[in-house]
């Protein structure tokens, strides 16, 4: 017998929790604590637009007791191992991962890929507002969102600086106009070429919408250079 059929892990839980922890986020790094795990899971299946995992909107939003319990029992076999707050493969449920990700779709595989590389990498206010207000639903019950929104320029701020979201995600957000989010960065001079070539693409422009341009072309491609270096 395979492994998958040893421990029952063609569940949607069990062989999303294995896979999901044999995924390296941009740091590298496979280990992940449970909050990240919940939301990430929850962003996965938002982004594919399938519920198979059971969860219910509480103070922390989203939370799904199916995978903490099936976390459990991977535990309990050995699968998963707990080392601080953070929860990584044994060198069986390594091998497991590996069966699944034989068996798993690879579009499914690259939105988990996809939610994990985006999201674990965040602190945990940073996941919980993110969350919050991409899947609005789970704002019901939340006893964080109310402390989280009153900080949420500075949310909003440091997400869009990560690259997690992007400008009109962040001007939703804020509520705020262009004009008004592009005052939350230092105004920077543009170089020749960029004068250049935004003179020439927005020249039907009024002179108004330019200098709106430039200023929010230049905050988009200092944010670039930043995440490329």
């Amino acid at each position: 017998m395979t492994l998958i059929e040893d421990y029952g892990l063609d569940s949607p839980a069990r062989s999303l929790l294995l896979t999901v922890l044999s995924i390296k986020d941009n740091n590298q790094k496979t280990e992940m604590d449970k909050l990240h795990i919940q939301k990430i899971i929850r962003y996965y299946e938002h982004l594919r637009e399938k519920k198979e995992i059971d969860f219910s909107n509480f103070k922390l939003g989203g939370v799904s007791y199916e995978l903490e319990e099936n976390r459990e029992t991977l535990m309990e076999y050995e699968l998963i191992n707990q080392t601080n707050h953070y929860f990584v493969l044994t060198g069986e449920g390594e091998d497991a991962a590996k069966d699944l990700r034989k068996i798993l779709g690879e579009e499914e595989y690259e939105l988990l890929v996809c939610a994990k590389q985006l999201l674990n990498d965040l602190p945990a206010d940073e996941l919980l507002y993110f969350m919050y207000k991409t899947i609005p639903e789970t704002q019901k019950h939340s006893t964080e969102f109310p402390r989280l929104e009153k900080k949420k320029e500075q949310m909003v701020k440091s997400l869009f600086a990560k690259r997690k979201i992007d400008s009109d995600t962040a001007m939703k957000w804020l509520g705020t106009t262009k004009e008004e989010f592009i005052r939350l960065y230092p105004k920077n001079k543009l170089s020749q070429e960029s004068m250049v070539a935004l003179i020439k693409g927005y020249q039907e422009s009024s002179a108004e919408d330019l200098a709106i341009t430039q200023d929010f072309e230049q905050v988009e491609s200092e944010l670039d250079e930043k995440c490329d270096a």
